[in-house]
């Protein structure tokens, strides 16, 4: 075997060293069987196995445990997350200042590609139920796109249990502080074996990597039972700093199946969010360990009061066998021949047991250790939304819900921290791997999508500051928004277009379809309209245009009625003259009274 094939083999069994230093401290804190146990008891998997002696009593199971972490983990992820990116000491409409803007518009983008939101419930309901939520982020090579600006590769997002994952200093809470981090799964040996071809890796050394049976570390019921024997290696995903800059290789039995690789990125490509702080651990601590007890005592109390009512209902028989033959069944009406001497009490040959009063307190104690872990864990009628609202307006409401969900709020900082963690490790991997131009569809200030070519390998030296914006809680704002844009319709402020388009989905659904059709229905609305006014205006015109002609006429008639009516100037001449004159000029025939006129006219 060659030297390199040796210097790789010595460098697989430093990382299997350090994956079984981590192994060892797991179960030397007990780590791998409480957290078997707090994932049995969120599955519903909460009485020991039956016995013997012990197959016939009844075991209930009142699953307060999944409610309450199903309650947490709802409320914590029930705000609305965006990712502010600032440049540092950046005008408007400069070059940092839009890669800032590039970079926050995108990460909405990157949050669906990622099926981030689905991420943050698996991750948050391990979390509840173990201790630390883990999210791991890795370059998809295979992915690949773009019809004009072809690209390769994609972010893609995975939750590691913390059964698979192993820090270099488990009393270190800072996960970029870790001196290396180990996380590992279990993957089929073909493919592994592949995979190591695909990275030069000689055919001497991808020989050596066998199937292993090393499913008894994975803690959990479901994954110590594989589907077949022989098939599947424990794969070793190695991350580590050198000079700041992060490196990762990839071991499976003894073997390097991807050599030492430089990342180009400065953070670590995971975050770690501890569901509730521990002294000195990574790991934290689950919100099932403080509750199982309860649910123990829960459940044997319920079993004890049903075993009562049955015993009460059906109790034991004690039979005499020397005077009763026959196999006593449960039959109704059942004949019971008897048989023995004369003078002997039946009642003493068959009775039945008298079991054991339950004490009138046990169905109170049950209702106090649900109310009192409730209570305690935060999960009250007020958090659940089981309390009686119908005396309640809708602000009374959210004030209820959130004043009963203060005990969250440090839980909801962690995870907020954990989301701006995750959106620095983002933007390293836009800044290393987005260095090819690519069509990426955004969304603008009015959530409208359009498309925009994105290099984020343009903003490498750019220095960006990230801040998580927080929403308001979808709980109780789709209450009161609906309250809201009630009052605002009821009193006229607002159209039903306004009210459609503003009211959450959640309540309308249909919305869309909806709001269209009355669109639609307004602008005929508005077209009918326009032709009635359209035709009013017609109608107002030719009114006008017969009024005007009408007073045309007038205006003529009267200039002619003026016209006709007015003296004629030989007559205003005749009425200047002397009266004597006048008539003189009367009492002559009419020939000459004609051509005195027409001489006068004349002359004028």
């Amino acid at each position: 075997m060659v030297k390199k094939d040796m210097n790789l083999l010595e460098l697989a069994a430093s990382v299997e060293k350090q994956y079984k230093d981590g192994l060892a401290y797991k179960k030397q804190m007990n780590l791998l069987s409480n957290w078997a146990e707090y994932e049995r008891f969120k599955a519903g998997d909460q009485w020991p196995a039956a016995t013997d002696k012990t197959r016939n009593l009844p075991r209930p199971v009142f699953n307060i445990i999944k409610q309450v972490i199903n309650h947490k983990v709802a409320s914590v992820m029930n705000e609305n997350i965006k990712m502010v990116f600032t440049a540092m000491d950046a005008e408007e409409e400069s070059f940092e200042y839009d890669g800032a803007d590039k970079f926050t518009r995108y990460s909405e983008t990157t949050w669906e590609n990622v099926k981030q939101d689905q991420l943050n419930e698996e991750a948050l309901e391990s979390g509840a139920t173990t201790g630390p939520c883990i999210w791991h982020y890795y370059w998809d090579t295979s992915k690949q796109g773009g019809n004009k600006l072809k690209y390769v590769g994609e972010i893609k997002g995975e939750v590691i249990d913390p059964v698979n994952f192993f820090p270099g200093n488990p009393q270190c809470t800072n996960i970029q502080d870790q001196p290396y981090l180990v996380i590992t799964h279990r993957d089929l040996v073909e493919n592994v074996r592949k995979h190591a071809e695909e990275n030069g890796v000689s055919k001497e050394l991808i020989s050596l990597i066998k199937p292993d049976s090393d499913t008894e570390d994975q803690a959990y019921d479901m994954a110590k039972k594989e589907l077949t024997e022989e098939t599947k290696v424990t794969v070793l995903t190695k991350y580590w700093k050198e000079n700041g800059i992060v490196y990762f290789q990839k071991v499976a039995s003894g073997v390097v199946v991807k050599p030492k690789q430089q990342t180009g990125m400065k953070l670590y490509p995971i975050a770690l969010m501890q569901w509730e702080r521990r002294k000195r651990s990574i790991f934290g601590v689950s919100e099932v360990e403080g509750i199982i007890p309860n649910q123990k005592a829960i459940n044997f109390l319920m079993a004890m009061q049903l075993l009562s009512v049955q015993l009460t209902g059906w109790p034991k028989l004690i039979v005499d066998k020397n005077m009763v033959k026959q196999q006593i069944t449960n039959t109704p009406g059942e004949v019971i021949n008897v048989t023995g001497m004369q003078g002997q009490s039946i009642a003493n040959s068959i009775s039945y047991m008298t079991p054991g009063a339950v004490s009138n307190n046990a169905p109170n104690l049950v209702e106090s250790f649900l109310s009192y872990t409730r209570e305690i864990a935060g999960a009250n009628d007020n958090a659940l939304g089981e309390q009686d609202a119908g005396q309640l307006n809708a602000t009374a409401i959210m004030l209820l819900q959130k004043a009963s969900g203060v005990p969250l709020e440090s839980i909801k900082r962690r995870f907020y921290q954990a989301m701006e963690d995750i959106g620095l490790i983002w933007s390293e991997f836009w800044k290393v791997y987005h260095n090819t131009d690519r069509m990426v569809n955004l969304k603008d200030d009015e959530d409208e999508e359009y498309t925009d070519v994105f290099n984020g390998s343009q903003y490498q030296e750019v220095d960006m500051d990230l801040k998580i914006d927080i929403g308001p809680s979808s709980s109780y704002s789709e209450t009161l928004m609906m309250t809201s844009l009630d009052k605002l319709f009821d009193t006229q402020q607002i159209t039903l277009e306004d009210y459609l388009q503003f009211a959450p989905k959640n309540v309308i659904p249909f919305k869309d379809r909806l709001l269209k059709k009355v669109q639609e229905r307004q602008e005929q609305e508005q077209m009918m309209m326009a032709q009635q006014q359209e035709q009013e205006a017609m109608m107002m015109q030719q009114q006008e245009q017969e009024m005007m002609g009408q007073q045309q006429m007038e205006e003529q008639q009267a200039a002619e009625e003026e016209a006709a009516n007015a003296p004629h100037p030989f007559d205003q001449f005749l009425s200047t003259l002397p009266k004597h004159e006048q008539d003189q000029f009367r009492k002559l025939p009419p020939e000459e009274q004609n051509r005195i006129m027409q001489q006068t006219l004349a002359q004028q």
